[in-house]
């Protein structure tokens, strides 16, 4: 039987373009199709005496199991989505739908207005990605992403943890490898530990993906590809001297000219708790911004260390999480 279902985590709202040369993409609101859902209680089943329970013919993976581990699935790659769910800043949903090949469609609906689908092979439960960008992307492109989605059925799947990325044991210069998630699949990342006494922190980088640049007050971590004096996706991390409180102020007051903030509490896994700010909507509302930030306030001593993020939209999948990643890596030795 067909019916409508929708999953919708927040109010859909526009982006608006941050300074005058901003590629401007406007997102208009636009119906959600109708779907197939096996979730309503329909009339024509409590009259035919049908008592299903969702469990699928066979054995076959329902929409509501398909959608379930699709949000498992996110949410293991992508933690900042579960504070995002609950936000007005933000505007992410997922949706699901069985196409006519008999594959389970699973929308999901970035807060970076990307449009990502999972095709769901209901009886193996393979599943490939797909991704739509308006304006960037404007035909659904095919993805190298895949993955098998009885592996997030039945709870919340974790991402694995960077166990041993930042041991405080490292030397300067010291290399290794370990694996994190990027983009849904397994990758293999050749970390250097950088140990800067004088600024007291440590972190890990990926000497393959990203050069490092070092300054009297800061370090930064720069993309292969961009120009080192006139980056676009780089990592910086500085000691201030002021408290958290203080240095959160300033950053915030700074950043609202042109973003729209959402500031939360985040627990960094060698360092601790830490004030997190994301700058990645422009004030207004209109056009998607072309760049985006997300800073890291951790205290140190009587001061902080502050990590921030600088990343294109069209590169928030990619080096935005990874550098989420990196700041994981962060230890304090103030």
């Amino acid at each position: 039987m067909k019916k409508v279902s929708l999953i919708a985590l927040s109010a859909l709202f526009v982006l608006s373009g941050c300074g005058a040369e901003s590629q401007e993409v406007v997102l208009r609101k636009e119906p959600i199709p109708a779907v197939e859902s096996v979730q309503e209680a329909g009339k024509e089943e409590a009259s035919s005496g049908d008592q299903s329970d969702g469990s699928g013919a066979e054995g076959a993976i329902t929409q509501e199991q398909a959608l379930e581990a699709i949000k498992n699935y996110c949410l293991a790659n992508n933690p900042d989505l579960e504070g995002m769910a609950d936000s007005e800043d933000y505007t992410t949903y997922f949706d699901v739908s069985t196409n006519e090949n008999g594959e389970i469609v699973v929308l999901f609906r970035s807060y970076t207005a990307a449009q990502i689908r999972y095709y769901v092979d209901p009886a193996t439960g393979e599943v490939y990605v797909t991704e739509l960008v308006p304006g960037i992307i404007d035909d659904e492109q095919k993805t190298d992403e895949t993955f098998n989605i009885k592996d997030y059925m039945g709870g919340s799947a974790k991402a694995p943890a960077n166990e041993g990325s930042a041991s405080g044991a490292r030397q300067d210069g010291e290399r290794f490898e370990d694996v994190i998630m990027l983009e849904g699949m397994e990758e293999i990342v050749k970390y250097e530990h950088v140990v800067n006494a004088g600024l007291g922190f440590e972190i890990d980088y990926d000497y393959e993906s990203l050069v490092r640049k070092s300054d009297s007050g800061k370090e930064s971590f720069i993309s292969i590809y961009d120009d080192v004096n006139s980056p676009e996706n780089y990592l910086e991390v500085e000691y201030r001297p002021e408290n958290i409180d203080s240095v959160t102020a300033s950053i915030s007051d700074e950043l609202s000219k042109d973003y729209e903030l959402y500031i939360d509490t985040y627990e960094l896994d060698h360092a601790g708790n830490c004030t997190r700010i994301d700058a990645s909507a422009c004030v207004g509302g209109e056009v998607m911004p072309e760049h985006l930030q997300k800073v890291y306030i951790v205290p140190a001593g009587n001061g902080t260390i502050v990590g921030t993020a600088h990343y294109s939209i069209e590169s928030a999948e990619g080096f935005g999480h990874f550098f989420d990643y990196m700041i994981n890596t962060l230890i304090v030795n103030a």
